[in-house]
């Protein structure tokens, strides 16, 4: 039986990933990125809630350093191009699995209301509430078989949101 990891990513490790200004450090850097390469290394899969990339790219909007505002914006608009058009290095997930727009508002009704009734007492986010029901969605979806085992994390630095993970990381970084 093979071992499969899914890998649902927060903005705080795309924060360290990205090393943006203020809201990462050299160390937390380093171990991030050494994480994203033994991922992509070993072929397992990373996702990307569409939220997320909005989060990060508020947080690199507000880089005083013109030149490395640009730098990294460019950056992340090149990663998004190839994760849309390549998978490459990730899968960006949006609400659901339905591409209809339909579907998509149905799921964003679902977030809104289970941000307020649960994840807001927790005090996480909606962006938060996206990488938690992503995991979850994920769970479901990838059911271990006599083949394959799959097994489903969250990448993030924060610990109320690592606790929710549908299954416990050997090595996690938080």
């Amino acid at each position: 039986m093979s071992d499969i990891r899914l890998y649902v990513v927060d903005t705080s490790y795309l924060l360290e990933l990205y090393r943006v200004d203020h809201c990462s450090d050299e160390q937390a850097h380093k171990r991030v990125k050494n994480k994203f390469a033994e991922a992509i290394d070993s072929g397992e899969r990373i996702y990307v809630p569409v939220p997320v990339l909005y989060e990060v790219a508020n947080h690199v909007a507000d880089i005083k350093d013109s030149s490395n505002r640009k730098r990294l914006a460019k950056q992340l608009s090149q990663t998004v191009k190839s994760a849309l058009e390549e998978f490459v290095p990730w899968t960006i997930t949006h609400l659901t699995d339905e591409a209809d727009i339909s579907a998509l508002m149905a799921a964003l009704m679902t977030h809104a209301e289970q941000f307020a009734e649960i994840f807001s007492i927790e005090k996480l986010g909606l962006t938060d509430t996206a990488v938690v029901l992503e995991a979850e969605r994920l769970r479901k979806r990838y059911r271990s078989d006599n083949l394959r085992k799959y097994h489903v994390h969250i990448w993030t630095r924060h610990q109320a949101i690592k606790s929710r993970e549908p299954d416990i990381e050997a090595n996690q970084f938080v």
